[in-house]
């Protein structure tokens, strides 16, 4: 239940940032201000590096193989004024450990780059898929990042 009520509170954020004109104030307060992002654009290197950096540091779970598993984490975030990411949760959940590592390997990713408003840099919305893909035959797990419209 929990979880379901933190995904509804960053859509309304997100509902409220759509309607949010920081142009139309004379300062802009970081700490209140939420815009929507893109990986193309907040990660270092764009989207074919944030594809590297999913490759290189999500985990296939065991738990997934084991069940022969695969499928898509959907995934939100918040990439704060300092580059950082906080609020990390499931947008579209796959199971089987997959969620959760996705979680993982976003919480610990560093030094993207910030929306800028009157180059003040602001919070922006940010989400992307995780894809688990298996050969199981030959033994073989594999994760790549996928881009949502």
């Amino acid at each position: 239940m929990f979880g379901f009520m933190k995904k509804v509170l960053l859509l309304l954020l997100l509902s409220i940032s759509i309607f949010y004109k920081a142009t139309a104030q004379e300062s802009i307060n970081t700490t209140d201000t939420i815009v929507v992002g893109s990986i193309e654009k907040s990660f270092p290197g764009g989207f074919d590096a944030f594809n590297k950096y999913v490759k290189k540091n999500v985990r296939p779970p065991v738990i997934a193989y084991e069940n022969s598993k695969v499928g898509i984490t959907y995934v939100s975030f918040i990439i704060e004024p300092d580059g950082s990411v906080s609020h990390v949760c499931t947008i579209l959940e796959a199971g089987s450990g997959m969620d959760e590592e996705a979680i993982r390997a976003i919480n610990i990713s560093k030094n993207w780059l910030p929306v800028a408003i009157d180059n003040k840099p602001v919070r922006s919305f940010c989400r992307v898929g995780v894809q688990f893909f298996a050969n199981f035959d030959k033994g073989a797990m594999w994760v790549e990042a996928k881009k949502i419209d």
